[in-house]
């Protein structure tokens, strides 16, 4: 949907972000403290530019029940993704305790990384 102010708006002018009752105000205390008709004119130029932007606001604001779908998808989601992570740490922690033999790598590990250090140890028992 296209906001019909939109076609309105101009760049040279500020707004009030989307408070129509200042812009209004605005537009007041200039029409009241003066005759010249190119600040009138700016102040209304400030109202219609903060009208378009609550227009868009509104326009753009997702409804009560486009809220209320977003909450529950976001939550069925939630619950699908710790269920799903749930059931891979267990099938994870399952193939490691059918697969792996953790003394063995423990022992490998050792033997490739302390071999020398251990026969480093003996020589110098030996000599000393």
């Amino acid at each position: 949907m296209i906001n019909p102010l939109d076609l309105h708006r101009s760049t040279l002018f500020g707004s009030r972000g989307a408070d129509i009752a200042l812009a209004l105000q605005y537009v007041d205390e200039l029409a009241t403290a003066s005759s010249d008709a190119v600040a009138v004119h700016t102040a209304a130029r400030v109202l219609l530019n903060t009208c378009a932007n609550a227009v868009a606001q509104v326009m753009s604001a997702p409804s009560p029940e486009r809220l209320a779908l977003m909450e529950l998808i976001d939550q069925r989601i939630d619950d699908h993704k710790l269920i799903r992570e749930d059931d891979v740490d267990q099938k994870i922690h399952d193939w490691m305790d059918s697969n792996v033999d953790h003394d063995d790598l423990i022992n490998d590990w050792m033997e490739d990384h302390l071999s020398d250090h251990i026969e480093n140890i003996n020589l110098v028992v030996r000599v000393g």
